[in-house]
């Protein structure tokens, strides 16, 4: 099965401080986002889950948070699939600029 591909989402951060990243899950569907690997020298977790709208049936939104030990650039790839799944459904880059 081939994945979607989204658009990169950029968002800039500062170097030793915590950036919440924000993705919308599945989970009805059994759809979560994967974090990849931290990069060498940052960090990477999840950091939570929230309601993402209104009434039954809305979508939920999962928080990641990443940290910069340095200034610079990285891509994340977070991965949308199930986690019985080995293949994703969807990929999220998500690229970061530390100043």
């Amino acid at each position: 099965m081939r994945n979607l591909e989204h658009p990169p989402l950029q968002l800039q951060a500062t170097a030793g401080r915590p950036l919440d990243i924000v993705l919308d899950g599945a989970p009805g569907a059994g759809l979560l986002w994967q974090a990849p690997p931290a990069p060498a020298g940052c960090t990477l977790k999840a950091a939570g889950r929230a309601p993402g709208g209104a009434g039954e049936g809305a979508g939920m939104q999962q928080h990641f948070a990443f940290e910069a030990g340095r200034a610079g650039h990285w891509t994340l790839r977070f991965e949308l699939r199930r986690d019985w799944e080995s293949s994703a459904q969807a990929v999220q880059p998500v690229q970061v600029t530390a100043t």
